[in-house]
């Protein structure tokens, strides 16, 4: 049995993995703050000593600050004083800096700094690394090193890596007499090379010293209650499963209203079909896939007084306002968490996809996303690790950081096979007659519903009155982006961080009369048309979004559809698609050590998120170079297969909220720093709150599929924003990019612009 240590690194279940799949032994995991001080001599003497050994992994912060590595000092310190007493320890990045700190030598801060960066190691021939091997590339993640040339005896290098100007980098070591080993790069990544051999010969070598010197080891008296220990605080972290039995159970399957139709003009779209609609006085909500990668596009017929509506804010965590669509009365209930409650009401609905095709039977041909269920957003806030008590808010009547509608009756739209369905699961007995009737509506009496692109003015302000014109703006301040730049190197200097996502937002300031709907057409047909533009006019708030980041997917397997498929395809580095560049130009552009490095930072995170729920996590794709109408974006495509029994979709929804591409790594320590730095701009809410930009939008089937996107290039507005006035009405867009070390502040104040620009565009 294997303890892993973790110091609240985002890479961590990525090192679990690959210690199980080369050991096939259990691996214990807890914090490196599952024991309180007071507990660390107990914790040893009870549990920890009895393990095989001991990987101490990666995360934020310095060996000499007390609170970033926990009881690690204390278990290096016991083993200075009591070397007979030694369990074998590998450890990795922090914990092999805390080794060797903890054994009298100086961390301290690299001249130039690597986070993500991919370095030949050169071995010396020993034990730990695979024989006839004298070097091998891996990723480094580090701010802070070992400085090799004023080594102390205590320690013996074992490997180096050599940086441009000749100097060498201490990269692995070991101690002198103690089975006490160390790595400063990172095996568990996934351009790593070496990593399964460094596990293998680190076992090997565990073993030995354990058959002479430790022949008594026992394990059965502390398996279960370190396990409990460590799951306790795991719990405690990360919330238990969302469906405590791991499986949702078919229900009664609804009558499914089924309707193939089409249009005598073919080139019809859905938004076409939304401006009926609108000029109709019928709400709708709307996910339009107006470009590659994205298919489906469903337009959602909420239904006056029946349809369900979600609404949570963190201004008021436990609780949850539940009503009719439309209805003045609505329903106030406490609730554990947000995510638990929507989920438990998911359970009650869920019907199998299978049982739902079965009576379709021969007229259901492409498999359909959607056989209604729940479309929506979920807020930057309702993600983990933001410090939410006593938060700002943005609206008096609260904050809409949920909003969720259940749909019964929708139109679905594919782009790949052009065809068009009116569906309802609404169990009424004129829902067929109601569904002709729409169909009927939209393609004979109505038949020509194509906007007529030229009637859509180019920007907003063209539809304002012409006292209206000069439209309000408040940009985020130069000066203050400057501090806030020098305050994220200073973060991702100290070893707190390896990359932030700094973000900002901008205020726009329009008149109380101008229909969203206006606003959503110039966005998605004169602008900025992508795979995840979407349009929600809700009650409280309005999003208005042209993402083109999915965030989130899981649908029934293509080879095991008993199993869901996990997908995420987190983009990081933009290039502007203008005449004068091409996917050359961009690719040879974003193929550089800054943006790469990104990627692959977002890429292990993504993979450690996953490695969470299942054994199966593979990179389909890893950093292609997409093009978009107004930018080329760096995507890698990371898919996991979910067990038939166990975590859900909605499981992985909670844990990887906030988005890692819109926070940064380590995940904990990054968006805590954020929200203190991004709360410095004038433009944003006092504490930091991002609120519906860069939280999630889409839906989630009754057959436990769905799909959400990044909320990026996007517009909200809250409907009783505090800033609003009986007159005008405060719109935000939000913007950001990533900082590293490699970063220019110039350039990326350049970036931030050119992403605030790219929805901007459709005022002025």
């Amino acid at each position: 049995m294997i303890l892993l240590i973790d110091s609240y690194d985002s890479f961590s279940h990525n090192l679990c993995r690959l210690i199980q799949d080369n050991t096939h032994q259990e691996v214990i995991t807890i914090f490196n703050d599952t024991f309180a001080p007071a507990e660390y001599e107990a914790a040893f003497q009870n549990w920890i000593r009895h393990f095989d050994y001991i990987v101490v992994g990666p995360g934020p912060g310095h060996p000499e600050d007390a609170a970033d590595v926990g009881i690690i000092r204390y278990i290096f310190q016991y083993f200075s004083e009591h070397p007979q007493e030694a369990v074998p320890v590998l450890g990795v990045c922090l914990g092999f800096q805390s080794l060797c700190h903890e054994f009298g030598n100086k961390v301290e801060r690299l001249a130039n700094i690597k986070h993500g960066q991919i370095y030949e190691m050169r071995t010396q021939p020993c034990e730990l690394f695979p024989e006839g091997t004298n070097s091998f590339p891996s990723v480094r993640y580090h701010s802070l090193h070992v400085n090799k040339d004023s080594l102390n005896d205590a320690i013996v290098p074992l490997a180096v890596c050599s940086e441009p100007d000749g100097t060498e980098v201490l990269m692995a070591g070991r101690h002198r007499s103690m089975p006490l080993y160390g790595v400063q790069y990172h095996p568990e990544l996934i351009c790593s090379e070496e990593g399964d051999a460094l596990v293998r010969n680190f076992s090997a070598i565990a073993a030995s010293y354990n058959a002479r010197m430790r022949p008594g080891l026992k394990q059965d008296q502390v398996h279960l209650s370190l396990k409990d220990k460590a799951m306790a605080r795991s719990r405690a972290v990360h919330d238990d499963w969302l469906v405590p039995s791991g499986v949702f159970k078919s229900g009664t399957v609804p009558r499914v209203v089924y309707k193939e139709f089409c249009f005598s003009q073919k080139d019809t779209k859905p938004i076409d079909v939304c401006e009926y609609l609108s000029t109709q006085g019928t709400d709708f909500v709307f996910l339009n896939s107006a470009a590659d990668p994205g298919d489906w596009s469903i337009i959602g017929l909420p239904l006056e007084n029946e349809s369900e509506i979600i609404t949570h804010s963190i201004d008021t965590p436990d609780v949850v306002k539940v009503l009719k669509y439309k209805s003045p009365d609505s329903v106030t209930q406490p609730i554990k968490s947000i995510m638990k409650f929507v989920a438990s009401r998911m359970e009650d609905r869920y019907v199998s996809r299978k049982d739902l095709e079965a009576q379709l039977g021969a007229r259901q041909g492409t498999p359909l996303p959607f056989f209604g269920g729940y479309m929506g957003l979920f807020s930057y806030e309702e993600g983990k690790h933001l410090v939410t008590k006593d938060m700002e808010p943005i609206c008096d009547q609260g904050t809409p950081d949920t909003k969720l509608v259940f749909i019964e009756r929708f139109i679905l739209f594919s782009r790949k096979t052009q065809q068009w369905l009116l569906v309802s699961i609404r169990q009424h007995d004129d829902e067929e007659e109601k569904c002709l009737q729409l169909i009927t509506d939209l393609t004979q009496v109505h038949p020509d519903l194509r906007i007529d692109i030229n009637s859509v003015h180019s920007k907003v302000k063209d539809y304002c009155r012409p006292e209206d014109q000069d439209i309000e703006y408040t940009f985020p301040d130069r000066e203050i982006y400057k501090k806030q730049f020098e305050l994220c190197q200073e973060y991702l200097h100290s070893g707190d961080s390896y990359e932030l996502c700094l973000t900002t937002q901008l205020k726009i300031k329009l008149p109380s009369y101008l229909d969203p709907w206006l606003i959503y057409k110039i966005l998605a047909l004169r602008k900025n048309p992508s795979p995840y533009l979407c349009f929600m006019n809700f009650d409280d708030c309005v999003l208005l979004s042209s993402s083109p980041e999915r965030f989130l997917s899981w649908r029934d397997g293509d080879k095991q559809p008993n199993k869901k498929m996990a997908e995420l395809r987190p983009i990081k580095g933009t290039v502007k698609n203008n005449e004068s560049t091409t996917l050359e130009d961009a690719t040879r552009i974003l193929r550089t050590p800054k943006e790469m490095g990104e990627n692959l930072m977002i890429v292990d995170l993504i993979r450690h998120d996953l490695q969470t729920f299942t054994d199966s996590v593979v990179v389909d794709a890893l950093m292609a170079i997409e093009e978009y109408k107004t930018v080329y974006q760096m995507v890698t495509v990371i898919q996991g297969l979910l067990p038939d029994v166990g975590y859900k979709g909605i499981d992985i929804l909670q844990l990887s909220l906030p988005p890692g591409s819109m926070t940064g790594a380590p995940k904990k320590r990054s968006v805590e720093l954020l929200q203190k730095i991004e709360a410095l701009q004038p433009t944003m809410n006092s504490s930091g709150r991002r609120g519906i930009y860069s939280g999630v939008a889409g839906y989630w089937s009754i057959t436990d599929d769905a799909d959400w996107s990044v909320i990026i290039r996007s517009m909200v507005h809250y409907k009783s924003d505090r800033e609003n006035n009986d007159e005008y009405g405060i719109w935000r867009i939000g913007a950001g990019g990533a900082i590293t070390v490699l970063s220019d502040e110039q350039g990326e104040w350049d970036e931030m612009q050119l992403k605030l620009h790219s929805t901007l565009q459709t005022f002025i």
